[in-house]
């Protein structure tokens, strides 16, 4: 089972860095985790923020693989339990031998063309949390969703 995780940006808080490393680290006991962190837009006062979304959005379809499932983290997106998230990956990783991509986008969110080009959108929750945290929150749900899958002691 092949898992890569995209995001546009670096994280620069160091502590959600080291806590989205850990997770990462154990996320590799159950699955080949490919981490693909990617260039923002560049900062230029003029772009507008829709227009930063779509240049990433840009980078972001390039550094899927060809047969990688997409998925994309949005605000817009289906709302899953931790339970009904661990059966939608369990089955995506099972049914798709070239692996699952799932999309973070960066502060401006998804582009359009990245959001209809997604078999799925999910939403980690109603709240808004910042790029750098919802690394960090998908990053355990993914954790937290191969313990369910597994039967394992983390989810209770």
């Amino acid at each position: 089972m092949k898992l890569a995780v995209l995001w546009v940006g670096k994280t620069r808080d160091r502590r959600l860095g080291a806590l989205a490393a850990e997770y990462a680290e154990r996320i590799e006991r159950y699955c080949r985790l490919e981490l693909r962190e990617l260039r923002d837009a560049a900062r230029d006062a003029a772009a507008e923020p829709r227009e930063r979304a779509e240049r990433e959005g840009r980078r972001l379809m390039k550094a899927i693989r060809p047969g990688e499932h997409l998925i994309a983290l949005d605000e817009r997106g289906d709302a899953l339990g931790s339970e009904e998230f661990a059966a939608f990956l369990g089955a995506a990783l099972e049914g798709h031998p070239a692996g699952v991509a799932m999309v973070i986008g960066g502060p401006y969110g998804l582009s359009e063309g990245l959001r209809r080009k997604s078999k799925r959108l999910i939403s980690l929750s109603k709240m808004t949390f910042t790029h750098e945290t919802a690394r960090l929150i998908a990053l355990e749900q993914i954790y937290r969703a191969f313990t369910i899958l597994r039967g394992g002691r983390y989810h209770h």
